[in-house]
């Protein structure tokens, strides 16, 4: 009877971490500056798939309650790797006209505007790189952009309504909707909430063996 009692307790918590894992909170690494300043390659990250739906068990669909929304950080299926996840933010939805021109988000004939950051603990190279403030209606996020004098132009396009662009962070060094177009409802899996640990691999210790904790980006939340 103990045996049988075990089992079935293991078996039980086996299920309820499962259920967790997958259909509460999820976690990745991301391996990329791709998504700078609000994400550093060696953040590993907390995403939740309840802030927008239920997961379809054996499927990659969400069953929807709640769309996600402009200015999320949300964890989605690369389009032409459906098998690999990837961490973007997204800047319209469906219905929105977008439009890059000059380097500025255009969204419905909204332009976003630029301030610059005097901030070199987010910046990964200021002699390449800086860091600016974007400003679109009530929604402010911090990018990462060239240095460089070169501009670059997308659109505009018209979302469906079950589409998203997403975009990352690090403007110029993001494989994002610009060049893969707009991403379905469908692939979007989770939005991401916090970062729980971030390693910092550039920075070594013990003999370059491992890697620098950045204790003060543990347990921040991602905006």
């Amino acid at each position: 009877m103990k045996i049988k009692q075990y089992l079935l307790i293991t078996i039980m918590s086996l299920s309820l971490a499962l259920v967790f894992r997958f259909f509460v909170l999820t976690t990745y690494r991301v391996p990329t500056g791709a998504m700078q300043p609000a994400l550093k390659p060696g953040d590993f990250i907390v995403s939740s798939p309840l802030v927008y739906g239920f997961p379809i068990p054996l499927s990659n669909h969400m069953w929807f309650w709640s769309a996600p929304q402009r200015g999320d950080v949300v964890v989605f299926s690369y389009p032409q790797q459906p098998e690999v996840n990837y961490v973007k933010r997204v800047v319209a939805v469906g219905g929105d006209v977008v439009e890059i021109k000059n380097d500025v988000l255009i969204v419905n004939g909204v332009a976003a505007t630029y301030s610059a950051v005097e901030d070199l603990a987010d910046n990964p190279d200021p002699a390449s790189f800086k860091i600016v403030t974007e400003q679109w209606q009530q929604l402010q996020r911090r990018l990462v952009v060239s240095n460089s004098k070169s501009t670059s132009n997308f659109g505009p396009l018209t979302l469906a309504g079950d589409e998203y662009f997403l975009i990352g962070d690090n403007r110029d060094a993001s494989d994002d909707s610009r060049n893969w177009g707009a991403v379905p409802k469908a692939m979007i899996k989770s939005k991401v909430i916090q970062i729980w640990l971030s390693l910092d691999w550039q920075s070594k210790w013990a003999q370059n063996r491992f890697p620098k904790v950045r204790w003060e980006r543990m347990f921040s939340r991602v905006y």
